[in-house]
């Protein structure tokens, strides 16, 4: 039943122009409540059509309103801010009303001539930031209702961090409670990403699922019984599937590309060094031309862009985590109500992984979604645009912004030192009883670079652009560049080959022309980090392998699995420790930033100093004798927390390239708007880890018989 409040006019559209003839149950379930007025968290797979679900009842508000910029809709990839903007164009351009879109690949005039007369506004985090230090701010005064796109994908980084702050800014330049609503494919915590979301709105909330269930099968495959290529040739041959093809990396989906075209198979290649015109090619390609079936992607592609129907879905790489699996599973089949997977498995890690992805789906979880409450750093760095936005700082603006998520364990004490410190460095200034922008503020925003470092909180990279035909087709990291010898360089992106003719540092450009040969480039951007659950999921999976219904393994991967767990066998021990020739190793199954927090512990306890971990252990390297490890952790475990905490803060202010090298595994970039003190206290909080001190307790020396 159509919801009798919605203007007749928007429920003609979608009956006419979209042969709708009756709502999906996801939009009858979310309509409701957004004409209700309520903060909404709807978590949807892709193409459930969630964006239809939102923007009906939001665009049926608009039509009752005055023009203007009303509604902001953050979304993390300027490619699926480019896909959003034209989706929404066809609902809002039948009304008159305009779509903007606003990100870094855009000119000035561009972004103004659209975002001036738009009623929505597309875009990211970064943006709005900027948009706050410019003489556009009134179009963010009136603003109604802010929407996130793909939520997940921003939540617990610095990006999300930055907008949850930006949703109170927001609210205290308009004055208004801006209507909040989020959407995600995958959430293992939803109610706590409705917290996050609604900060200091006094709406009443409501978290919305798609109960709907579509039939996946997962067919696992060895490279050892047929390469990929080869898979997919006889696909092509043997069946009408569209299929997209996912790597984690961007060197594997262009080593991919090449195996394919020794076999004659000319598969485009999509990832974040690819340009932007080249990627909406292939795009735009694919969805249109029925003879692309099949293209090679990363995780560009892994969210809500429209590239057609997808019949099927090849893990050439098979993540480590079940959140981003099932986000790229999810884009094939959304018609049919019916997807099929496939998925190679080749080195130990990708077998550890796959082990972990059937715990977790026999399971029905995904990872837990942990933004931080206590962001130190980003609260200096947003006091900072606060008071250039408002002039000075006052007590209102602190109790709104101080109730965003990132900011909410932050205690009066802590928030005094912050502002002496900005006051210090001269980014904020005190003039009698007022706190206004300081000198170093203004230097800081009033050049180009300098300002994108304050608006982008993540670190920049250092590839070099790649020129072809006087076109830029990509980007590259200096370092496949370098040589020793004199030989050409060659490489490979996009899935073509190139020699390169001319290197300029200064213009960090790469001119190049076509070659016959190359191996793909390596880019050095930063992996993924494996999470807790994750880890213990494949050690659950090591202790008794499941496997769930729809996944069918082929002979030689069920025998290859068989093999790996018999040689990898694990126990029912959360800890155990056991030596390996002059090492002594901790096997935990904690993940990445557990592992990272149980050495630290131990360096700052013992003073040990070769110390290494992995999302399965901790190697002590320093010849220590295992019983004097064991009795070491588990003084740890018997220690308060606020003992070793202190402790902690001792070793990394004496040790500073430690804390920095910490800090820059959480991804950012903001430490000069904290004194190191904070800085300690802030990366103390984000790796610390109770409940493995906890398990430390119950820490078992094993011998080889044992194990």
């Amino acid at each position: 039943m159509i919801d009798p409040r919605l203007n007749q006019k928007l429920v003609d559209l979608f009956s006419y122009r979209y042969r709708w003839q009756s709502l999906r149950e996801i939009q009858s379930k979310t309509i409701p409540p957004v004409l209700d007025g309520k903060n909404l968290l709807l978590i949807a797979g892709t193409a459930s059509g969630k964006t239809e679900a939102v923007m009906i009842p939001v665009v049926n508000r608009l039509l009752e309103l005055s023009a203007g910029l009303k509604c902001i809709y953050f979304a993390p990839l300027k490619s699926l801010i480019n896909d959003v903007a034209s989706r929404l164009e066809l609902i809002l351009r039948p009304f008159g009303m305009v779509v903007g879109k606003w990100h870094g690949d855009l000119t000035k005039s561009e972004k103004f001539s659209t975002a001036k007369e738009a009623s929505i506004l597309v875009t990211t985090p970064e943006s709005v930031e900027g948009i706050f230090l410019s003489e556009n701010i009134d179009l963010l005064s009136k603003i109604e209702f802010v929407i996130i796109d793909e939520v997940h994908a921003f939540i617990d980084s610095p990006r999300g961090a930055q907008l949850a702050s930006l949703m109170e800014r927001i609210k205290i330049l308009s004055g208004i409670d801006q209507q909040r609503i989020a959407m995600s494919a995958t959430v293992g915590n939803p109610e706590l990403l409705m917290e996050w979301l609604s900060g200091s709105s006094n709406r009443e909330s409501e978290i919305v699922t798609d109960d709907s269930k579509s039939k996946r099968t997962i067919e696992v495959l060895t490279e050892g019984e047929i390469s990929p290529a080869e898979y997919l040739a006889r696909l092509l041959e043997e069946t009408d599937d569209k299929i997209l093809l996912f790597s984690y990396s961007r060197a594997k989906a262009e080593d991919f590309a090449a195996s394919a075209k020794a076999l004659g198979l000319a598969i485009p290649v999509h990832h974040s060094s690819v340009s932007k015109s080249l990627r909406v090619e292939i795009e735009e390609e694919f969805k249109r031309d029925k003879k692309l079936r099949a293209i090679v992607a990363t995780s560009t592609l892994e969210m809500g862009i429209d590239i057609g129907d997808i019949d099927r879905v090849i893990f050439l790489e098979i993540p480590p985590s079940a959140a981003s699996f099932l986000q790229r599973a999810g884009r094939a089949g959304r018609k049919k109500n019916k997807s099929t997977i496939s998925v190679f498995i080749e080195d130990p890690q990708s077998l550890y992984n796959l082990l972990g992805i059937l715990d977790m789906l026999e399971e029905g979880s995904v990872e837990l979604l942990k933004p931080s409450s206590f962001h130190l750093p980003l609260l200096g760095h947003q006091l900072i645009g606060l008071t250039k936005t408002a002039g000075s700082l006052c007590k209102e603006d602190l109790t709104v912004l101080k109730r965003a998520f990132p900011f909410r364990q932050i205690g009066s004490a802590d928030f005094e030192i912050v502002l002496d410190h900005l006051v210090k460095e001269s980014f904020l200034a005190r003039r009698g009883n007022a706190i206004t922008s300081g000198a170093a503020t203004a230097e800081m925003i009033g050049s180009g670079k300098e300002k994108m470092d304050f608006v982008v909180l993540f670190p920049g990279g250092f590839d070099y652009s790649v020129i072809f035909n006087g076109h830029e087709i990509g980007k590259i990291h200096p370092a496949v560049l370098s040589t020793s010898s004199d030989d050409e360089v060659s490489f490979l992106l996009g899935g073509r080959s190139f020699l390169v003719k001319e290197v300029s540092p200064a213009r960090k450009t790469v001119h190049v022309v076509l070659g016959d040969s190359g191996k793909p480039p390596s880019w050095f951007g930063s992996s993924s980090l494996m999470t807790k659950e994750f880890a213990r999921a494949i050690k659950s999976s090591l202790a008794e392998i499941k496997i769930p219904d729809g996944v069918v393994l082929s002979q030689d991967a069920s025998q290859t699995l068989l093999d790996f767990i018999d040689n990898h066998r694990a126990s029912s021990i959360s800890i155990s420790l056991r030596n390996s020739r002059k090492s002594v190793i901790i096997e935990t199954f904690a993940g990445d930033m557990s592992n990272i927090f149980l050495s630290l512990c131990i360096k700052a306890v013992s003073g040990i100093k070769k110390i290494s971990s992995s999302w399965h252990s901790v190697i002590v390297k320093d010849g220590i004798d295992i019983d004097e490890l064991h009795e070491m952790l588990l003084a740890i475990s018997r220690m308060e927390e606020n003992e070793i905490k202190g402790i902690l803060s001792t070793y990394l202010r004496e040790n500073p390239n430690e804390l920095k090298k910490l800090y820059e595994l959480l991804g950012e970039k903001l430490d000069r708007f904290v004194p190191q003190q904070l800085l300690v206290k802030y990366v103390i909080h984000r790796f610390f880890d109770s409940l493995l001190l906890k398990e430390l307790s119950e820490a078992v020396m094993v011998t080889d018989a044992d194990s």
